[in-house]
């Protein structure tokens, strides 16, 4: 991985080292081992190219070929890696560790199919290993996270990137228009090749926007802060006076590892002043610098002995002017794996990366929020990971805006209508913008008749939140209201009109991860007026509720939980078919058993009566009624008024017919009294 290699704080950990070779090298492969073990790549992989041709068996091809794929991986370049591995496999290589890193590099190019072919295959040769097992649930994920977006809106910061990698950006002002960012770029100067990389070495640069929205172009900074090796991850403190960075030291080709430097802005002068920070011996390397907002905790990245793998996250405290000893954050954030790139937000949040915890490949980008004296971890998901490397995330100060760095090449997010938002890369590593869109939540009310559906106007809205919040409003001409909610409540509301029963609804805004706008029907029972009990059925000549009956009927417990101080006759219809005696009887069998319902329910007895009508008060048609029906508003659909019904023939009669005694038979409830006072031990 670039970073890794630009910004490298602990030694590559070569598998090949570890596994028995049962064949001899020649010269040329032990030469090129020599350039690959003190991590001169570029050199290695020309050495390994000659040596293969000089290789004098099999194994040693398989071997040379092997080791070629791992430059490729470790310099990211992904699709000659695929290569490479899967050709070392042709040839007999034997470690395990080929299969999963050639499913490492399918996985990264989005392979996701075969990728777990191979993770299979390596864990048939290493059972339930946890880096197996943690790859192949990456590719499930990957292909869930993609498919269903986070709302956060990315796309490349043309203004930075350029063809060489650049990455670690970070706002360098208050208000955002000041970026500093680390960069291979050419620069004026000696020009002095990495030879882990073949590129340059790294350096800090600057941006600056102007009034208009327009980017400066990239200078570097002083040669008091860049010097002739690797420069780079620049933090700020509050006030943006003081930079910590880190520094990458070579002697005569030696790697002296890196450490972190403090920068600071001193008056007619940029960052004139650079000194090294003594938190750990000069011997430990250590890098990748976080300021808290308060300047006394300060995180960075290290593989100093007793962390939990590779590269750990750590902090060192500021008491009283000096820095305490590193303390390692723990196993909620660090793995076996490799933590990089710490970022603590001035809300205490903190984010990294990793290439151990379950995510989409390569190094992923998680939060982690502080719970007592551990945390939560969250995967920051896709699209600000990717099956690619994505690291380094930055905010701009108190907004859900930032930047983050990436090594994808390509980034294909769908959209709600299919349409895919495509975003191509520039360089090895670039440098991407990100912002989460504010989210909206919105209630909207309908206040209705539930007689006959006309809206109620003037009606009284008491709205609660359990954050505290109060709100009364009305509802307009039409029956409607509006109010926006905020995130992460939950809301009551109750709804309040003269001559009608109280109506009280919920809604909920928690665990909301999208703008959302609830449209609700709120429907109020007229004090005095017959309520038609809509739904509510018995099979044929039986008083016992069906189940849909008894759901609809929920609905009535929630109007007597809504208001306490009502009483109710339940009064049940039957049709004219059958005896009329009869017919009184079943209907006052069918009232009862939604008496019976209702105490089921909790409802006092005391507070319900059931009445049987039989066929005695036939259904005077109401103007929703006639709206679905074949009568008009207003006829009596009494016995007689059914006989002298006439169709177009007989059948049509018949259906006439049956179409009034339907709405005949109905169960109905209606407010008895307002005043009803609830048992005292109730």
């Amino acid at each position: 991985m670039i970073k890794k290699v630009y910004l490298i704080l602990s030694l590559l950990l070569l598998s090949v080292l570890s596994y028995a070779q049962d064949f001899t090298k020649t010269k040329h492969t032990i030469k090129a081992d020599e350039a690959f073990n003190i991590n001169e790549l570029m050199k290695a992989l020309s050495l390994y190219k000659k040596a293969y041709k000089k290789a004098q068996s099999k194994a040693e091809k398989a071997y040379i070929t092997f080791q070629r794929a791992e430059i490729q991986r470790l310099t990211n370049n992904t699709k000659k890696a695929i290569a490479r591995y899967k050709s070392a496999i042709t040839k007999g290589y034997p470690d395990p560790k080929a299969h999963l890193y050639y499913a490492n590099m399918l996985r990264a190019n989005m392979l996701y199919e075969e990728a777990v072919k191979e993770y299979d295959i390596y864990l048939q040769k290493v059972p339930n290993d946890s880096v197996g097992i943690r790859g192949k649930l990456s590719c499930e994920l990957s292909d869930k996270w993609i498919k269903h977006p986070t709302r956060y809106q990315i796309d490349i910061m043309k203004a930075i990137n350029s063809r060489a990698s650049d990455f670690t950006a970070n706002y360098s002002s208050f208000d955002g228009t000041e970026i500093i960012f680390t960069s291979s770029r050419k620069k004026k100067g000696p020009k002095k090749i990495n030879k882990r990389t073949g590129e340059l070495y790294t350096n800090l640069f600057e941006i600056i926007e102007d009034r208009t929205g327009k980017w400066s172009k990239a200078k570097p900074l002083t040669d008091t802060i860049n010097s002739p090796f690797d420069d780079g991850a620049p933090s700020f403190t509050a006030d943006y006076n003081t930079m910590y960075f880190m520094r990458c030291n070579w002697v005569k080709d030696k790697d002296l590892g890196c450490q972190i430097y403090v920068g600071r802005r001193q008056k007619g002068e940029y960052f004139a002043s650079a000194e090294r920070l003594a938190i750990v011996p000069d011997s430990i390397s250590v890098g990748q610098p976080s300021i808290s907002e308060d300047e006394k905790i300060l995180y960075f990245a290290s593989d100093m002995p007793g962390g939990y793998g590779g590269t750990d996250i750590w902090k060192v405290e500021n008491k009283g002017g000096e820095w305490s000893e590193p303390i390692n954050l723990g196993p909620k954030i660090n793995t076996i794996g490799n933590e990089y790139f710490p970022y603590i937000r001035e809300n205490g949040i903190l984010y990294f990366s990793s290439d151990y915890l379950p995510g989409m490949g390569g190094l992923d980008i998680f939060r982690a929020v502080p719970k007592g004296d551990t945390w939560e971890v969250f995967n920051m998901k896709f699209p600000i990971n990717s099956s690619a490397d994505d690291f380094a995330i930055t905010f701009k100060r108190g907004t859900e805006e930032g930047m983050f760095s990436s090594s994808r090449k390509i980034t294909e997010i769908p959209q709600a209508d299919g349409k895919l938002i495509t975003i191509k890369a520039r360089g090895k590593d670039d440098v991407y913008h990100f912002i989460l869109p504010v989210m909206e939540f919105t209630l909207t009310g309908i206040v209705k008749d539930m007689t006959n559906e006309k809206t109620i106007s003037k009606a009284i809205v008491e709205i609660y939140g359990d954050d505290g919040s109060e709100m009364t409003i009305k509802t307009g001409i039409e029956g409607r209201f509006k109010y926006r909610l905020k995130k992460d409540v939950d809301y009551i509301f109750i709804v309040k009109r003269k001559g009608y029963l109280n109506s009280k609804g919920t809604v909920s805004t928690m665990d909301l991860d999208d703008t959302k706008h609830f449209v609700q029907t709120i429907t109020m029972a007229k004090i005095g007026d017959p309520i038609k009990l809509e739904n509510t059925f018995y099979d044929f000549g039986k008083w016992t509720l069906t189940e849909a009956s008894k759901k609809e009927l929920e609905k009535l417990v929630k109007i007597l939980n809504d208001n306490p101080n009502i009483t109710i006759e339940l009064g049940a219809h039957t049709d004219m078919i059958g005896n009329e005696n009869s017919n009184q009887i079943l209907s006052q069998k069918r009232a009862q058993s939604v008496v019976d319902f209702l105490i089921s329910k909790g409802i006092k007895k005391d507070r319900l009566t059931a009445k049987g009508y039989g066929e005695s008060v036939p259904q005077k048609v109401t103007a929703q009624i006639a709206a679905h029906s074949h009568f008009k508003e207003g006829d009596v659909l009494s016995p007689e008024f059914i006989e002298k019904l006439q169709g177009e023939d007989e059948e049509k009669t018949k259906a006439l017919q049956e179409e009034a005694n339907q709405i005949n038979r109905r169960t109905e409830f209606r407010i008895t009294s307002t005043r009803y006072i609830p048992d005292i031990d109730d």
